[in-house]
């Protein structure tokens, strides 16, 4: 059973790197970028979520394992099988786009009104601690709810879009490490000396969200 949870989470990153990376690269507008990831994601949980959560993303699996809603174990597992369907899926990117230069890398775009230095460093590490902290924090409260379980994977879906709107021309819309390691990687140069970025901001953001998703639980009636 674990093997088939873990091998869900495996073709769910493949799918969401794959299809994600390859709208970055080959479309110019952001919105069908934002489309890109926000379907193949919410069809993979539809797909696999059954099997596995539907995380796709070690940012995710981390909140959950420190919510325990996962075990430590399994998060070290998850984030292997995501990490290697990344990989294969960069690789499988790389003929199609016919060179290294541009693989939709995650790095920084905007100067932030003019900073320079470590400022636009810092800046980039807070916009995907705030991205990603908003869409664990909803993935968290909405796989919580049993009213919303038929709902969650459209959801979560739409909220990671309407996300690449906001990080998409700040940073290129990391969110997810496993979505920025490999292509930033194999791409090089600025997205390569960037990448930690890419790594450290969503994890503190997930880490976020586990602290302060919980407050939101429901208080049992108490009984007159």
């Amino acid at each position: 059973m674990k093997l088939k949870a873990y091998m869900a989470e495996f073709i769910g990153a493949f799918a969401l790197v794959l299809v994600g990376s390859t709208a970055a690269v080959l479309n110019l507008e952001l919105s069908s970028i934002a489309l890109a990831f926000g379907l193949i994601l919410m069809a993979m949980i539809y797909a696999v979520g059954s099997t596995s959560g539907g995380h796709f993303n070690p940012a995710v699996s981390f909140a959950m394992a420190l919510t325990k809603r996962l075990s430590w174990k399994d998060f070290g597992m998850y984030s292997f099988f995501q990490l290697l369907g990344s990989l294969i899926a960069v690789l499988c990117l790389v003929p199609f786009v016919g060179d290294l230069s541009n693989l939709g890398a995650n790095q920084i775009f905007g100067d932030f009104g003019g900073q320079t230095g470590i400022l636009i460093l810092l800046l980039g590490v807070l916009v995907e601690v705030i991205g990603t902290f908003l869409f664990v924090f909803v993935i968290l409260r909405v796989t919580k709810e049993p009213n919303l379980k038929s709902l969650a994977g459209l959801i979560i879906g739409l909220t990671l879009a309407a996300l690449i709107y906001f990080t998409g021309p700040l940073t290129n819309a990391g969110l997810n490490p496993v979505r920025s390691i490999f292509s930033g990687l194999f791409q090089g140069g600025k997205a390569l000396e960037q990448v930690w970025i890419f790594i450290v901001g969503p994890m503190i953001g997930a880490f976020l969200a586990a602290v302060a998703a919980p407050y939101f639980d429901q208080v049992p009636e108490e009984k007159a």
